[in-house]
Protein backbone atom coordinates (compact mmCIF):
# COMPACT_ATOMS: atom_id res chain seq x y z
CA UNK A 1 0.00 0.00 0.00
CA UNK A 2 1.50 3.41 -1.01
CA UNK A 3 2.89 5.65 1.97
CA UNK A 4 1.72 9.23 1.92
CA UNK A 5 3.94 12.05 3.92
CA UNK A 6 1.35 15.21 5.15
CA UNK A 7 3.60 18.29 6.19
CA UNK A 8 1.34 20.04 9.12
CA UNK A 9 -0.83 18.20 12.15
CA UNK A 10 -3.37 20.97 11.82
CA UNK A 11 -6.94 20.21 11.67
CA UNK A 12 -6.87 20.04 7.65
CA UNK A 13 -3.61 17.99 8.12
CA UNK A 14 -5.36 15.33 10.82
CA UNK A 15 -8.65 15.36 8.70
CA UNK A 16 -6.46 14.29 5.59
CA UNK A 17 -4.43 11.64 7.55
CA UNK A 18 -7.75 10.03 9.01
CA UNK A 19 -9.53 9.40 5.88
CA UNK A 20 -6.53 8.07 4.02
CA UNK A 21 -5.96 5.90 7.18
CA UNK A 22 -9.44 4.46 7.18
CA UNK A 23 -8.81 3.65 3.35
CA UNK A 24 -5.66 1.66 4.37
CA UNK A 25 -2.78 4.16 3.67
CA UNK A 26 0.35 4.34 5.51
CA UNK A 27 0.41 7.68 6.60
CA UNK A 28 3.28 9.92 7.93
CA UNK A 29 2.76 13.88 9.27
CA UNK A 30 5.58 15.68 10.00
CA UNK A 31 4.49 18.76 12.80
CA UNK A 32 6.98 21.53 13.48
CA UNK A 33 5.81 21.51 17.32
CA UNK A 34 6.13 18.85 19.99
CA UNK A 35 2.23 18.49 19.51
CA UNK A 36 -0.97 19.35 17.59
CA UNK A 37 -2.73 23.01 18.61
CA UNK A 38 0.65 24.52 19.89
CA UNK A 39 -0.24 28.04 18.16
CA UNK A 40 -3.74 27.83 20.18
CA UNK A 41 -3.58 28.49 24.38
CA UNK A 42 -6.92 27.00 24.96
CA UNK A 43 -9.28 29.33 23.83
CA UNK A 44 -12.68 29.33 22.33
CA UNK A 45 -13.84 29.74 18.94
CA UNK A 46 -16.76 29.38 16.72
CA UNK A 47 -17.62 26.35 14.42
CA UNK A 48 -19.46 28.18 12.11
CA UNK A 49 -22.77 26.77 10.93
CA UNK A 50 -24.57 29.22 9.09
CA UNK A 51 -22.81 28.33 5.37
CA UNK A 52 -24.70 25.43 4.55
CA UNK A 53 -27.51 23.91 4.80
CA UNK A 54 -26.23 20.66 6.49
CA UNK A 55 -25.34 20.90 10.08
CA UNK A 56 -21.63 20.89 10.29
CA UNK A 57 -21.64 18.37 12.66
CA UNK A 58 -23.04 16.06 10.54
CA UNK A 59 -21.38 17.33 7.57
CA UNK A 60 -17.67 15.88 9.69
CA UNK A 61 -19.38 12.56 10.47
CA UNK A 62 -20.06 12.15 6.90
CA UNK A 63 -16.03 13.37 6.50
CA UNK A 64 -15.63 10.51 8.98
CA UNK A 65 -14.65 12.43 11.91
CA UNK A 66 -15.53 11.63 15.31
CA UNK A 67 -16.80 14.17 18.02
CA UNK A 68 -14.78 13.18 20.48
CA UNK A 69 -14.09 16.86 21.44
CA UNK A 70 -16.19 19.49 23.61
CA UNK A 71 -18.74 21.18 21.24
CA UNK A 72 -21.56 22.89 22.45
CA UNK A 73 -24.16 24.29 20.28
CA UNK A 74 -25.28 28.05 20.44
CA UNK A 75 -28.98 28.67 19.44
CA UNK A 76 -29.09 32.59 21.40
CA UNK A 77 -26.54 34.76 20.33
CA UNK A 78 -25.64 38.16 21.32
CA UNK A 79 -24.91 40.76 19.32
CA UNK A 80 -23.80 44.54 20.26
CA UNK A 81 -22.27 47.61 18.77
CA UNK A 82 -21.60 48.79 21.90
CA UNK A 83 -24.33 50.54 22.65
CA UNK A 84 -27.74 48.72 21.46
CA UNK A 85 -27.69 44.90 23.06
CA UNK A 86 -29.46 42.19 20.75
CA UNK A 87 -30.28 38.61 21.75
CA UNK A 88 -31.67 36.09 19.10
CA UNK A 89 -32.44 32.65 18.87
CA UNK A 90 -32.73 30.02 15.92
CA UNK A 91 -34.19 26.69 15.28
CA UNK A 92 -30.91 25.50 14.71
CA UNK A 93 -27.38 26.42 16.21
CA UNK A 94 -25.96 29.48 14.92
CA UNK A 95 -22.29 27.52 15.38
CA UNK A 96 -20.93 25.02 18.03
CA UNK A 97 -18.01 26.26 21.02
CA UNK A 98 -14.72 24.23 20.48
CA UNK A 99 -11.90 24.59 22.33
CA UNK A 100 -8.27 24.82 20.77
CA UNK A 101 -4.71 24.25 21.86
CA UNK A 102 -3.48 21.49 23.78
CA UNK A 103 -5.53 21.09 26.51
CA UNK A 104 -8.23 18.49 27.17
CA UNK A 105 -11.26 17.89 24.95
CA UNK A 106 -9.83 20.31 22.55
CA UNK A 107 -10.68 19.97 18.70
CA UNK A 108 -7.14 19.55 18.04
CA UNK A 109 -6.36 16.57 20.25
CA UNK A 110 -9.40 15.12 19.41
CA UNK A 111 -8.70 14.74 15.64
CA UNK A 112 -5.00 13.65 16.80
CA UNK A 113 -6.40 11.33 19.31
CA UNK A 114 -8.49 9.60 15.98
CA UNK A 115 -5.58 10.23 13.39
CA UNK A 116 -3.19 7.64 16.39
CA UNK A 117 -5.97 5.36 17.18
CA UNK A 118 -5.93 4.52 12.86
CA UNK A 119 -2.43 4.22 13.13
CA UNK A 120 -1.36 7.27 11.14
CA UNK A 121 2.76 8.16 12.73
CA UNK A 122 2.93 11.60 13.89
CA UNK A 123 6.50 13.01 13.78
CA UNK A 124 6.54 15.84 16.36
CA UNK A 125 9.62 18.57 16.41
CA UNK A 126 10.17 17.87 12.82
CA UNK A 127 11.27 20.36 10.31
CA UNK A 128 11.25 18.39 7.11
CA UNK A 129 11.34 20.08 3.66
CA UNK A 130 7.74 20.13 1.39
CA UNK A 131 9.58 18.33 -1.39
CA UNK A 132 9.14 15.03 0.11
CA UNK A 133 5.68 15.31 1.30
CA UNK A 134 2.48 14.72 -0.99
CA UNK A 135 -0.05 17.32 0.85
CA UNK A 136 0.99 20.77 2.27
CA UNK A 137 -1.21 22.05 5.67
CA UNK A 138 1.33 23.60 7.25
CA UNK A 139 -1.41 27.01 8.03
CA UNK A 140 0.26 30.25 8.66
CA UNK A 141 3.39 28.88 8.39
CA UNK A 142 5.20 30.34 5.25
CA UNK A 143 2.01 33.36 4.41
CA UNK A 144 2.19 36.80 5.90
CA UNK A 145 0.27 37.14 8.75
CA UNK A 146 -2.75 39.62 8.23
CA UNK A 147 -4.56 38.51 11.22
CA UNK A 148 -4.10 38.97 14.89
CA UNK A 149 -6.48 37.41 17.51
CA UNK A 150 -5.68 39.46 21.57
CA UNK A 151 -8.23 38.25 24.56
CA UNK A 152 -8.18 35.84 27.60
CA UNK A 153 -9.44 32.90 28.65
CA UNK A 154 -10.77 32.34 32.00
CA UNK A 155 -13.03 29.92 33.92
CA UNK A 156 -16.26 31.57 35.41
CA UNK A 157 -19.39 30.87 37.14
CA UNK A 158 -21.43 32.81 34.68
CA UNK A 159 -24.26 31.72 32.92
CA UNK A 160 -23.22 30.25 29.23
CA UNK A 161 -23.04 32.82 26.47
CA UNK A 162 -22.48 33.49 23.52
CA UNK A 163 -21.81 37.27 22.27
CA UNK A 164 -20.26 39.34 19.11
CA UNK A 165 -19.09 43.05 19.43
CA UNK A 166 -19.27 45.11 16.11
CA UNK A 167 -17.08 48.06 17.40
CA UNK A 168 -14.59 50.01 15.46
CA UNK A 169 -13.00 51.16 19.26
CA UNK A 170 -12.77 47.27 19.80
CA UNK A 171 -11.24 45.89 16.50
CA UNK A 172 -9.64 46.95 13.26
CA UNK A 173 -11.71 45.73 10.23
CA UNK A 174 -13.08 42.85 12.37
CA UNK A 175 -14.56 41.88 15.76
CA UNK A 176 -15.10 40.76 19.22
CA UNK A 177 -16.17 37.92 21.01
CA UNK A 178 -17.30 36.35 24.29
CA UNK A 179 -18.07 32.85 24.99
CA UNK A 180 -18.77 30.88 27.79
CA UNK A 181 -19.73 27.49 28.04
CA UNK A 182 -19.48 25.06 31.13
CA UNK A 183 -17.91 27.70 33.56
CA UNK A 184 -15.15 28.42 30.88
CA UNK A 185 -14.87 31.32 28.62
CA UNK A 186 -12.90 33.25 26.13
CA UNK A 187 -13.11 36.99 25.05
CA UNK A 188 -11.45 38.15 22.25
CA UNK A 189 -10.33 40.90 19.61
CA UNK A 190 -9.68 40.03 15.93
CA UNK A 191 -8.56 42.57 13.88
CA UNK A 192 -6.64 42.63 10.68
CA UNK A 193 -3.93 44.63 9.34
CA UNK A 194 -2.14 45.47 12.70
CA UNK A 195 0.20 45.36 14.95
CA UNK A 196 0.35 43.31 18.26
CA UNK A 197 0.53 46.86 19.91
CA UNK A 198 -2.28 48.06 18.32
CA UNK A 199 -4.31 44.31 18.60
CA UNK A 200 -3.61 45.15 22.72
CA UNK A 201 -5.14 48.08 22.45
CA UNK A 202 -8.42 47.29 20.54
CA UNK A 203 -9.05 44.51 23.16
CA UNK A 204 -8.94 46.76 25.72
CA UNK A 205 -11.53 48.71 24.62
CA UNK A 206 -13.23 45.37 23.79
CA UNK A 207 -12.67 44.08 27.49
CA UNK A 208 -14.16 47.41 28.56
CA UNK A 209 -17.15 47.19 26.78
CA UNK A 210 -18.11 43.72 27.32
CA UNK A 211 -17.73 43.34 30.79
CA UNK A 212 -19.87 47.31 30.84
CA UNK A 213 -22.65 45.00 28.71
CA UNK A 214 -22.63 42.00 30.86
CA UNK A 215 -22.20 41.10 34.43
CA UNK A 216 -19.45 38.83 33.84
CA UNK A 217 -17.80 36.36 36.91
CA UNK A 218 -13.69 36.01 35.73
CA UNK A 219 -11.14 33.83 37.47
CA UNK A 220 -7.82 32.73 36.85
CA UNK A 221 -7.75 34.57 33.10
CA UNK A 222 -4.56 33.79 30.84
CA UNK A 223 -3.73 35.59 28.06
CA UNK A 224 -4.58 33.90 24.37
CA UNK A 225 -3.73 35.36 21.29
CA UNK A 226 -2.85 33.86 17.74
CA UNK A 227 -2.16 34.90 13.71
CA UNK A 228 -3.77 34.24 10.81
CA UNK A 229 -3.17 34.74 7.25
CA UNK A 230 -5.32 35.05 3.90
CA UNK A 231 -4.65 34.53 0.48
CA UNK A 232 -6.41 36.48 -2.03
CA UNK A 233 -6.29 33.26 -4.89
CA UNK A 234 -6.52 29.48 -3.31
CA UNK A 235 -2.84 27.77 -4.13
CA UNK A 236 -4.25 24.57 -4.31
CA UNK A 237 -1.61 22.06 -6.25
CA UNK A 238 2.28 23.34 -6.51
CA UNK A 239 4.74 21.32 -7.95
CA UNK A 240 2.93 18.12 -7.33
CA UNK A 241 2.28 18.78 -3.87
CA UNK A 242 -1.64 19.05 -2.79
CA UNK A 243 -2.18 22.44 -0.25
CA UNK A 244 -5.01 22.24 1.98
CA UNK A 245 -6.64 24.68 4.55
CA UNK A 246 -4.68 28.11 5.10
CA UNK A 247 -1.98 27.35 3.39
CA UNK A 248 -4.06 26.96 0.13
CA UNK A 249 -5.99 30.20 0.99
CA UNK A 250 -9.11 28.44 1.82
CA UNK A 251 -10.14 30.94 4.89
CA UNK A 252 -13.53 33.24 5.19
CA UNK A 253 -11.60 36.86 4.42
CA UNK A 254 -14.61 38.34 5.94
CA UNK A 255 -14.12 37.17 9.38
CA UNK A 256 -11.63 34.21 9.31
CA UNK A 257 -13.94 31.20 10.04
CA UNK A 258 -11.57 28.48 8.84
CA UNK A 259 -11.69 25.31 10.62
CA UNK A 260 -14.83 24.25 8.46
CA UNK A 261 -13.30 24.67 5.29
CA UNK A 262 -10.01 23.25 6.88
CA UNK A 263 -11.37 19.81 7.89
CA UNK A 264 -13.62 19.82 4.42
CA UNK A 265 -10.16 20.63 2.13
CA UNK A 266 -8.73 17.58 4.33
CA UNK A 267 -11.40 15.37 3.48
CA UNK A 268 -11.20 16.13 -0.15
CA UNK A 269 -7.46 15.95 -0.68
CA UNK A 270 -7.78 12.27 0.78
CA UNK A 271 -10.46 11.61 -1.45
CA UNK A 272 -8.39 13.16 -4.31
CA UNK A 273 -5.91 10.52 -4.04
CA UNK A 274 -7.86 7.25 -2.61
CA UNK A 275 -10.27 7.92 -5.96
CA UNK A 276 -8.05 9.01 -8.41
CA UNK A 277 -9.89 12.17 -8.86
CA UNK A 278 -8.96 15.96 -9.72
CA UNK A 279 -8.43 17.80 -6.08
CA UNK A 280 -8.69 21.17 -7.95
CA UNK A 281 -12.15 20.03 -9.05
CA UNK A 282 -13.47 18.78 -5.85
CA UNK A 283 -12.44 22.18 -4.14
CA UNK A 284 -14.11 24.21 -6.75
CA UNK A 285 -17.30 22.31 -6.14
CA UNK A 286 -17.22 22.02 -2.68
CA UNK A 287 -15.44 25.27 -1.35
CA UNK A 288 -13.99 27.69 -4.02
CA UNK A 289 -17.67 29.46 -4.47
CA UNK A 290 -17.67 30.27 -0.84
CA UNK A 291 -14.39 30.93 -0.38
CA UNK A 292 -14.68 34.12 -3.47
CA UNK A 293 -17.58 34.70 -2.34
CA UNK A 294 -15.93 36.16 1.29
CA UNK A 295 -13.28 38.18 -0.79
CA UNK A 296 -16.54 40.02 -2.15
CA UNK A 297 -17.60 40.55 1.39
CA UNK A 298 -14.24 41.65 2.61
CA UNK A 299 -13.93 44.05 -0.38
CA UNK A 300 -17.76 45.37 0.21
CA UNK A 301 -17.31 45.56 4.11
CA UNK A 302 -14.49 47.88 4.14
CA UNK A 303 -16.12 49.70 1.34
CA UNK A 304 -19.11 50.66 3.27
CA UNK A 305 -16.96 51.60 6.79
CA UNK A 306 -19.19 51.83 9.72
CA UNK A 307 -22.55 51.45 7.84
CA UNK A 308 -21.78 48.10 7.23
CA UNK A 309 -22.02 47.39 11.10
CA UNK A 310 -25.03 49.37 11.25
CA UNK A 311 -26.40 47.43 8.67
CA UNK A 312 -25.94 43.86 10.41
CA UNK A 313 -27.35 45.45 14.12
CA UNK A 314 -29.91 46.15 11.80
CA UNK A 315 -30.54 43.09 10.48
CA UNK A 316 -29.85 40.92 13.79
CA UNK A 317 -33.38 43.19 14.91
CA UNK A 318 -35.34 40.93 12.24
CA UNK A 319 -34.20 37.40 13.63
CA UNK A 320 -36.16 35.75 11.43
CA UNK A 321 -33.96 36.63 8.10
CA UNK A 322 -30.64 36.86 10.27
CA UNK A 323 -29.55 33.32 9.82
CA UNK A 324 -31.42 33.16 6.30
CA UNK A 325 -28.97 36.75 5.90
CA UNK A 326 -26.00 34.85 6.62
CA UNK A 327 -26.69 32.05 4.89
CA UNK A 328 -26.57 34.53 1.26
CA UNK A 329 -24.05 36.14 2.71
CA UNK A 330 -21.50 33.35 2.53
CA UNK A 331 -22.87 31.79 -0.70
CA UNK A 332 -22.30 33.12 -4.16
CA UNK A 333 -24.78 34.63 -6.25
CA UNK A 334 -24.96 36.53 -9.88
CA UNK A 335 -23.99 39.64 -7.66
CA UNK A 336 -20.61 38.14 -5.97
CA UNK A 337 -19.98 36.49 -9.00
CA UNK A 338 -19.87 39.90 -11.18
CA UNK A 339 -18.18 41.69 -8.61
CA UNK A 340 -15.13 39.05 -7.27
CA UNK A 341 -12.48 39.95 -9.90
CA UNK A 342 -12.77 43.61 -8.87
CA UNK A 343 -12.63 43.00 -5.51
CA UNK A 344 -9.91 40.58 -5.64
CA UNK A 345 -8.03 43.60 -8.00
CA UNK A 346 -8.96 46.42 -5.17
CA UNK A 347 -7.75 44.40 -2.33
CA UNK A 348 -4.44 43.09 -3.98
CA UNK A 349 -3.88 46.32 -5.05
CA UNK A 350 -4.84 48.19 -1.05
CA UNK A 351 -2.85 44.91 0.99
CA UNK A 352 0.12 44.24 -1.29
CA UNK A 353 1.13 42.11 1.03
CA UNK A 354 -1.61 39.38 0.49
CA UNK A 355 -0.31 37.03 -1.84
Amino acid sequence: MKNIKILGAGLSGLSAAINLARAGYNVDVFEKDDDCGKRFHGDLEGLENWSLPVDVIHEFKSMNIKINFDCSPFKTVYLSDGKELLDNTFKKPVFYIVKRGVVENSLDQGLKNQAMDLGVNIHFNSKTKKENMDIISIGTAENKHVGIVKGIRFETESDDIAASLLNNEASNSGYSYLLITNGYGSMCSVNLYVTGNKANMYFKKAYEIITDLFNIDIKNEKNVGGVGCFLLKSRLVENGKIYTGEAAGLQDLLWGFGMRYAVTSGFLAALSIIENKNYKKLIKQRLSGRIKTSVVNRFLSEKVGDRFYTYLIGQAKKDDRWMDLLYRAYNPSLRSRVIYPFARWSLSRRYRNLP
